[in-house]
């Protein structure tokens, strides 16, 4: 009872925050004014840029199977795209879970084990964030001025002024140094105690089965393919985000340096704990656009249709990938009875 009262809690926590970072994108937004404008886009850019989002998730889909036959698994590439599409859907439920989700959705198609497929999950996160890194790289050196100027006016002042002061930081690092020195030799003492306590067998077999995934990094026997399909993921975001520029005369006359800056920065919108990166997405976006001399207003435009396709893909495809790995299994459970 208590568990399912946490996680009521955090939905509506969540659904609560996505909700009021909405109203902060929106509050100086025209309702009329908007939907007028959406219509007059020109929805076979829209279409186009759709099939390279789904692209996205094929080349996805098969740089995790690259990970994943590192343990000694080899899923189908449609197992596991069923996987990340499930995954995906489950962010618009609650913020993260979608990591956990299609590891277990994997173990419900292939019986892998979820430990050491998450391990897997966090290396394509590090190579997300080390993309991301080198594209933002390649757009301060492309327009310096524009985007370095959004960059500290709009993410790193907000986050730094929150960031407690030098003295704060010192104690809280002193404390926690002290806590690990104080707990180990109580660990190392107790530890044969320890080891028989069934839970911390299974959190210990829990960190050996995600240490194991994580080394699948140096397991991948082709590095190559595996670097090339890590570029390939963030083009087809690109070709997305570029492609949807044409969908709107206001945004039509962007260049590529201007696809890439907006990429990166909605990618910083989903670090936000929120379903889908609704509201931090639309407001990021909006304000990154006016770089570019666009009204927030025409940013967004842009940023509510591009959000909202994306999102009706991915519930659609993930909808479809749950009933058919519920349906599949359900089926060979019935063949075997």
């Amino acid at each position: 009872m208590k568990a399912k009262f946490v996680k009521v809690f955090r939905f509506l926590f969540f659904l609560l925050a996505s909700i009021a970072l909405l109203y902060f994108a929106f509050r100086s937004i025209d309702p009329e004014q908007l939907m007028i404008r959406i219509r007059q886009s020109d929805y076979r850019w829209v279409a186009l840029s759709l099939v390279f989002a789904f692209l996205a998730l094929m080349v996805r889909s098969f740089r995790w199977r690259l990970l994943i036959e590192t343990i000694d698994a080899r899923p189908s590439l449609l197992h596991v795209l069923h996987a990340i599409n499930i995954g995906y859907m489950a962010n618009f439920v609650f913020p993260r879970i979608g990591e956990i989700t299609r590891c277990a959705a994997l173990n419900r198609t292939d019986r892998l084990p979820v430990d050491s497929v998450f391990g897997t999950v966090i290396v394509e996160r590090i190579f997300d964030i080390l993309m991301t890194g080198l594209i933002l790289l390649l757009i301060l050196l492309l327009k310096f001025d524009m985007v370095g100027d959004f960059m500290a006016h709009h993410i790193l002042e907000p986050v730094t002024g929150r960031i407690p002061d030098t003295a704060v930081i010192l104690r809280i690092t002193a404390a926690l140094v002290a806590g690990i020195v104080a707990v180990v030799p109580i660990v190392w003492i107790f530890r044969s105690r320890l080891a028989k306590i069934a839970a911390l067998r299974k959190i210990k077999g829990w960190i050996i089965g995600v240490s194991n995934g994580v080394r699948s990094i140096y397991k991948v026997k082709n590095t190559g393919l595996f670097l090339i399909t890590n570029v390939l993921v963030f083009g087809m975001y690109f070709l997305q985000t570029y492609i949807m520029f044409m969908a709107f005369e206001m945004t039509s006359s962007l260049g590529i340096a201007d696809a890439l800056f907006i990429l990166v920065i909605s990618s910083l919108s989903f670090i936000i704990p929120v379903q889908g990166g609704i509201g931090a997405y639309h407001w990021i976006v909006a304000m990154g656009l006016t770089v570019f001399g666009l009204s927030y207003e025409d940013g967004m435009v842009y940023a509510l249709m591009s959000h909202t396709s994306t999102s009706l893909l991915l519930i659609v495809l993930g909808g479809i990938s749950v009933m058919t790995v519920f349906y599949k299994n359900k089926f060979q459970k019935n063949k075997i009875k």
